[in-house]
């Protein structure tokens, strides 16, 4: 394994994950004119500024791929925080001392939010993005109330985004749950969807639909890695299975989205035909091809009778979640073990420091700096620098642009040029970050410049490095985060805190559900999946050419983290107090067979297989949600048991052993 070189890494980092956001680009820039005509004719010129970039941020959080239920809520923490931060930076003017209470306040309280989840700390960093930006744009030409009356205009302009959303809630949804079924889903993005989901009612079908596709999505995962190590005509024949799955899958995807009534399956019968006619290979490998194809179609099969089913007016269904109430979180997370308070720490001392001087200066170069900072800075030294890499060397080539923009148009062109980049900005955040990273850059080249273009954004290069350099060696010095690595290790141990999870939920004689208990285990394995998913890009950031095996690994964190909801979702229904039947037995056999798995890959040896025999070791008296969701555990184990022996067919778990 050879290390990547800095072309590399770079090459990484500016991976895109989606595609452009053309249309919610387009609706930004118009409501941001539309807000900063409306300033003018009321007369609030003085915060036109203000209003067009709180549109702007009010825009990106109301156009998110959420359901509406889950995006109000949303809207109204961004209107009040954003709120917040204008009115105190224009209250901090009065004095240094209550300029410092509050940026202390607010660079820890919404750093410290990742220690509630990837996306709740995404939230935390805009929000103080919102108050770094009032910082530069509040002064004494308005008072405390007027800059509350900007962000209050800036976001009932962005409300008008709410109609068609409200209009087409019906359909959002129905993309949402066919989302499973499109091979370009990966099973990551289908649980962070599924955790958008929860807590939505949904009818019956839909509510299944999803569940279906959810499996099909991470056999399909499953599958391409089997269907890369084969060969000859078993080879051949499952990889054109596997084409006509796809095809078969995204049209059920059309039908829930288009309320059609079912696909026809017959090309799938037939390859499933061919397949089954094949000869016996060495080692199984026939045998384990044909049955992830028989669970992969009696998935299609069964998605299929419910396309065909008319919806009724049974009561609706919603995906479940475990509660966690903040006393458990903050008990859980609030102590400088937690990598993500270490690095709340890190940042509020360096985004203090550097907006003391914005503060007393308010020089150019002083903003920079401490830009700079803000959009390099991150938990980990590795973070830090990848983040430098890609931040200088994308505004070194976005600088580079906007001093050839610079030379060939005039000044009144070069204006309008400024702000096709923030539609650019827009349309490629967050999914090219890369792109939308120069865009921006040129865009604050352009429109605002000191002197030439040319000194402007040498200027800006040699700010933004300083930054980057004050950034890195915050990270190295600060509360350090360093990893050494044993990832199949961190495997084990990820499979191993789901085992201890798994075993305060499920219930079994003598047991009685202890809610704080199933949310400690909950918390360790939260842990254990965040050291998990930096291993793993600690892996694809430093080595050359093993894409394979890390889309190994981000499948079987994505199986584990599909373990965990299930898990997630059954201890919410035995918080309700009731009676359950006891499940000793069953619960055994996916204890032994989690335990053999981690075992197994830990120490790299190949173990006995073991089976779940679910037909006669649940008992009776199950409820149908109860019945449910021991289905759901049950699949989930056994997709994780063939992730295991592939990795010993190929030998994944004897590399990355000893990283540093």
């Amino acid at each position: 394994m050879k290390k990547k070189g800095f072309s590399g890494r770079l090459k990484i980092l500016s991976k895109p994950s989606g595609s452009p956001l053309w249309k919610q680009a387009a609706k930004s820039i118009v409501l941001m004119v539309l807000a900063a005509f409306l300033a003018k004719y009321l007369g609030l010129d003085k915060g036109v500024s203000a209003v067009m970039f709180t549109t702007l941020v009010a825009t990106i959080i109301i156009d998110l791929p959420l359901p509406l239920n889950k995006i109000v809520p949303l809207a109204m923490v961004g209107f009040i925080m954003t709120l917040l931060a204008f009115v105190s930076s224009s209250l901090a003017l009065s004095s240094l001392p209550i300029f410092l209470f509050f940026t202390v306040i607010w660079a820890f309280f919404s750093l410290s939010l990742y220690i509630f989840g990837e996306t709740t700390g995404t939230m935390g960093f805009m929000i103080f993005t919102c108050y770094f930006i009032s910082v530069l744009l509040v002064n004494t030409t308005a008072s405390p109330l007027e800059w509350g009356l900007y962000i209050i205009l800036a976001y009932l302009v962005a409300s008008i985004l709410f109609i068609p959303k409200l209009i087409h809630r019906r359909d959002d949804l129905l993309h949402m749950v066919a989302s499973p079924f499109d091979s370009g889903t990966s099973l990551e993005k289908t649980l962070s969807i599924r955790q958008a989901l929860s807590g939505i009612l949904l009818s019956p079908r839909d509510y299944e639909l999803f569940r279906i596709g959810t499996y099909l999505n991470g056999f399909m995962g499953y599958a391409e890695l089997v269907s890369s190590r084969l060969s000859g005509n078993l080879g051949e024949i499952f990889q054109r299975f596997l084409e006509t799955t796809n095809t078969s899958s995204k049209k059920v995807a059309h039908s829930i989205t288009t309320r059609q009534e079912g696909i026809d399956l017959s090309p799938l019968d037939q390859t499933m035909v061919e397949l089954q006619a094949t000869g016996p290979l060495e080692e199984g490998s026939r045998d384990a091809v044909l049955d992830v194809a028989k669970s992969m179609k009696s998935l299609l099969i069964r998605a299929n009778e419910l396309l065909a089913e008319e919806e009724t007016a049974t009561p609706k269904k919603s995906i479940r979640t475990p509660r966690k109430s903040l006393q458990e979180v903050l008990k859980a997370n609030f102590n400088l073990n937690n990598i993500y308070i270490r690095h709340a720490l890190r940042f509020t001392l360096a985004m203090t420091l550097g907006l003391v001087v914005v503060y007393l200066t308010h020089e150019r170069s002083a903003i920079w700096i401490t830009m700079g900072i803000l959009i390099i800075i991150k938990p980990d030294v590795t973070s830090t620098v990848n983040n430098m890499i890609s931040r200088v060397s994308f505004n070194f080539i976005a600088i580079i642009l906007a001093i050839i923009l610079g030379f060939i148009f005039p000044h009144q062109i070069l204006v309008w040029i400024a702000f096709i980049m923030l539609f650019f900005f827009r349309a490629f955040y967050p999914n090219y970050m890369s792109l939308s990273i120069m865009a921006i850059t040129i865009f604050v080249v352009l429109l605002w410049p000191t002197g030439t273009v040319f000194g402007n954004a040498v200027a800006r290069l040699i700010d933004i490095s300083i930054g980057a350099v004050l950034a890195l060696f915050c990270a190295y010095l600060i509360f350090p985060s360093r990893m050494a690595i044993n990832l199949p290790e961190q495997i084990a141990r990820t499979i191993r805190t789901n085992r201890e999870y798994l075993e305060t939920v499920i219930p079994s004689e003598g047991m009685v559900y202890q809610h704080e208990k199933a949310v400690q285990q909950f918390r360790k394995y939260m842990l254990e999946e965040k050291n998990l998913e930096s291993a793993i890009k600690k892996v694809n950031d430093t080595f050359k050419d093993v894409e394979d095996d890390v889309l190994f690994y981000k499948d079987m964190e994505a199986v584990n983290k599909k373990l965990t909801a299930d898990i997630s979702a059954l201890a919410t229904l035995m918080e309700s107090g009731e009676s359950w039947p006891d499940l000793s037995t069953f619960k055994e056999q996916l204890m032994d067979v989690l335990a053999h798995m981690a075992l197994s890959v830990d120490k790299n040896v190949v173990l006995p297989p073991t089976k779940i025999k679910t037909s006669h070791s649940k008992g009776e008296g199950l409820t149908p949600d109860l019945e449910m969701y021991l289905d759901w555990i049950t699949s989930d184990v056994e997709l994780i048991q063939e992730e295991v022996e592939l990795g010993h067919r190929t030998g994944i778990w004897k590399r990355y052993r000893d990283l540093s």
